[in-house]
């Protein structure tokens, strides 16, 4: 009896210490997004002063496009341009695509995990008795999130810069929301706006 006690005792041990550390794990991953900037670098930007939005293609829902757009007219503003209607020629066209894909990921293992199994088994024998069935993995679901804004130059409709921002989404509005305006801020920290100095001699 005090062996069976020691087993369930040692499997419930090691499986919630798995357990514990591969939740933290996703939670450092979950926090972490990713974003990547590109731009066109003969391009002077500094010659851009208006821009006016163009419809996405894939946009966000309802509630998100909003914020969305918002978060990114901040960024512009905050470099100097202004928004105007497509109608009135504007320097800079800009629109974005958005995506969510959904995943299933193993967070962790029940009370059965065969790792708690092989373990005991290699510290104190052969495991006589196997507590909680045969075992299973704990899966959750993620959501992944994509964001990409494109700059276009409305006088030959090439793009000139693009940024891209990738993360794992929150169950939670305001977190996502702080996600969304954290990332397009480091997208547009990125954003060139050096004038182009002539050379000593040039016309």
């Amino acid at each position: 009896m005090k062996l069976i006690t020691r087993q369930c005792a040692f499997v419930m041990g090691v499986s919630r210490v798995a357990l514990y550390v591969l939740i933290l794990l996703a939670a450092s991953r979950s926090f972490a997004g990713k974003v990547n900037v590109e731009f066109v670098k003969s391009v002077d930007f500094s010659k851009f002063k208006t821009y006016a939005w163009v419809e996405s293609k894939h946009p966000a829902d309802e509630l998100w496009a909003p914020r969305v757009m918002a978060a990114i007219d901040r960024q512009l503003t905050r470099k100097g341009l202004k928004r105007v209607d497509l109608l009135m020629s504007p320097d800079l066209e800009v629109l974005y695509n958005s995506g969510l894909k959904t995943r299933t990921v193993a967070e962790g293992c029940d009370y059965g995990c065969m790792y708690a199994e092989y373990l005991y088994s290699q510290i104190y024998g052969p495991l006589w008795f196997w507590p909680m069935g045969s075992g299973s993995w704990v899966s959750e679901v993620e959501k992944d999130g994509s964001l990409i804004v494109d700059l276009v130059d409305a006088s030959n409709n090439e793009m000139v810069w693009r940024g891209v921002a990738t993360a794992v989404l929150s169950d939670k509005t305001k977190n996502n929301e702080r996600k969304l305006n954290k990332a397009i801020r480091k997208m547009f920290k990125k954003y060139p706006q050096t004038k182009f100095r002539k050379c000593k001699g040039a016309v």
